[in-house]
């Protein structure tokens, strides 16, 4: 039995040596006629006129591979098929590499999907070319000229014209699946974009006819942050892109079945940094059996990390996020200036961008719904970027008047860039030096007179009997009162507030704005990149239903901020997962460059000079002792 064992390997050895000298020889014939063929191209009429002594000792060839590719080109492009010759050593090359990487699933897949596409062409090329060049031999070659010839014969050259033209029609109908209701489809979007435009272009009309002081700003600034934020797309290739769905498809398939699941159906919906794979197993299997072999899948499927989801809320089916084995990433351009994000935004009142979700969908949410946003994640995982996304989105949807920002760093760093802009879009305290607050020992300053604000909004929305911000300013434009923006009031780094002697102080000012200050208008984001229970406590969590969470160290730090296991599953890079009243969403926070957000700041620096200060109230007195 032993000897039988080492027989079956000497034997599976052999053969695999042999797949190996078969596919390199391949490999190598491949090499050798592209570039025969390639030297025909400019040495033919030489190395033709004298064909027949080709082989005399006294006859040199041009052909760069001497007389044996000048033969051998002549057979192929001249005798032959023409210009289309150059697909035989293409294929013979994706052969090789199919013999020998047998073993990777990519390459049997895309040979498989690109020898039926050469073959097309291999016989449609030559006739093209003899209808097209008819004098020129060496693009169709005799057999292109002999066929072409015969149709013409037989169709005359209108009726070939007409021949060529359904079949390439037909060719892309089939290769790009492209059906009555895909160009029904294509025909109601067209329609559909050309009314956004006409609807948006009449919103901003009835815009600018209510608020004259915007059109030429509002406009200039449209263009110059249209030309501050565009990067060039990468090419995002769709037959690579369905390759590896098919592949990552027949993994999932063939591992499920391994264990003896039986599905239905298996979908994809690619996302700029995870494709997500709804499964539909049949009636009465378990999602438990499903759940348990996440890590079979990772390994089966070579991915970094992936998440299940079982099942996914609202559907019957349970979800696969695998990480894209190319990124793609989502620009601040595409989310500012779509159609979709206008939409999306026109009636919100604070609305914030906070990326893509896996379906591709701008993701844009109301923080003055929410009312109020906590964030975590570890160092360099996209926190700070995703303040400032937040930010820009902001200036760009509103005027100065409407919004005002209470900046807190404690690293002196992050939020620094935003100083110029702070005479327009700023509330701070009388006689303040510096609007950004680094200084932590004034922290219970700010929060003391946010919160003494707050008290006043109150007793005006008493006076005018109101319920909430929105409708005091429709009310107050009847008396010419001052109109109350929403306040913004952002942390950077709540942690190191914590670390502060003056803690359980801060903590009750955090939490009496978070419990009450939302009708009045002043809502908090809160970032920390160390979600531990002595930071995130209980009474904070309680008062920040609406969470983000970018990737983390561990499944404690997951559960701290978002109640359950998956932040620490994310791949970073801006990869999040938002969470709101029990809805957990993937995202793929948008990319800015510090450079594109300084010039951003200096547009909005200079040209909101003319506003001036938000002047909070003079703090009240403080209890050092609380």
């Amino acid at each position: 039995m032993y000897r039988n064992q080492i027989k079956k390997k000497e034997r599976k050895n052999e053969k695999k040596t042999l797949k190996t000298i078969f596919g390199f020889f391949l490999l190598g014939n491949s090499i050798f006629l592209f570039l025969s063929f390639f030297s025909f191209l400019f040495h033919w009429k030489h190395d033709q006129s004298q064909l027949e002594k080709l082989f005399d000792k006294e006859i040199i060839a041009e052909n760069l591979l001497g007389k044996m590719g000048a033969t051998v080109s002549h057979c192929f492009i001249h005798c032959g098929i023409g210009v289309s010759a150059f697909f035989i050593p293409i294929l013979l090359f994706l052969k090789g590499l199919k013999i020998l990487f047998s073993e990777k699933e990519f390459f049997n897949d895309f040979y498989q999907s690109t020898i039926y596409k050469f073959l097309f062409f291999i016989v449609w090329l030559p006739i093209f070319f003899s209808v097209i060049v008819p004098h020129q031999g060496i693009f169709s070659g005799i057999f292109g000229f002999e066929i072409g010839n015969y149709l013409i014969h037989l169709f005359g050259k209108v009726g070939l014209y007409m021949l060529l033209l359904t079949s390439i029609i037909f060719y892309w109908i089939i290769i790009f699946r492209i059906n009555a209701s895909t160009i029904k489809n294509g025909m109601k979007k067209k329609i559909q974009n050309i009314n956004k435009k006409i609807e948006t272009t009449l919103q901003l009309c009835n815009y600018f006819d209510n608020n004259p002081e915007m059109d030429s700003s509002f406009r200039k600034g449209k263009k110059m942050l249209y030309s501050i934020l565009y990067k060039k797309k990468e090419d995002f290739s769709s037959i690579d892109l369905k390759i590896d769905l098919e592949s990552n498809k027949k993994k999932i398939i063939q591992i499920l079945n391994h264990y003896h699941i039986e599905i239905c159906e298996i979908k994809a919906n690619i996302g700029p940094t995870i494709t997500l794979y709804e499964i539909y197993p049949k009636v009465g299997t378990r999602i438990s059996k499903i759940k348990n072999l996440k890590n079979e899948i990772a390994l089966n499927l070579s991915a970094l990390s992936i998440r299940i989801i079982a099942p996914i809320p609202g559907k019957g089916s349970i979800g696969i996020e695998i990480p894209n084995y190319k990124r793609y990433p989502v620009y601040m351009k595409d989310i500012l200036f779509s159609e979709e994000s206008h939409k999306k935004s026109h009636n919100m009142e604070l609305p914030i961008s906070l990326g893509k979700t896996v379906f591709n969908e701008i993701f844009i949410v109301d923080l003055a719904k929410m009312p109020h946003l906590l964030i975590a994640g570890s160092t360099g995982q996209g926190k700070s970027v995703g303040l400032n996304v937040m930010i820009v989105f902001l200036l760009y949807q509103k005027h100065p008047k409407d919004i005002k920002f209470i900046l807190i760093d404690p690293k002196k760093v992050e939020l620094s860039i935003y100083k110029k802009i702070s005479k327009s879009y700023f509330a701070t305290l009388p006689n303040s030096i510096e609007p950004i607050i680094t200084d932590l020992h004034k922290v219970k300053n700010i929060l003391n007179s946010l919160c003494k604000e707050m008290d006043q909004r109150y007793a005006l929305f008493e006076k005018y009997k109101v319920r909430n911000i929105k409708e005091y300013n429709n009310v107050i434009k009847k008396y010419n009162k001052y109109h109350l923006p929403y306040i913004i009031l952002i942390v950077d780094e709540f942690a190191d507030l914590n670390m502060n002697h003056k803690k359980k102080q801060i903590e009750i000012y955090i939490t009496r704005l978070a419990q009450l200050a939302r009708a009045v208008g002043i809502h908090l984001i809160i970032a920390t990149q160390r979600p531990s229970v002595d930071v995130i406590t209980g009474l904070i969590k309680s008062n920040f239903t609406a969470r983000i969470a970018f990737r983390v160290s561990s499944k404690i730090d997951s559960r701290t901020i978002l109640d359950c296991t998956g932040a620490e599953q994310l791949i970073g890079k801006g990869d999040m997962l938002f969470s709101n009243r029990n809805e957990l969403i993937r995202l793929q926070c948008p990319f800015m460059e510090l450079s594109d957000i300084q010039k951003i700041v200096d547009f909005y620096g200079n040209n909101n000079k003319k506003h001036e200060y938000f002047f909070l109230p003079e703090p009240g007195i403080i209890n050092e002792n609380e």
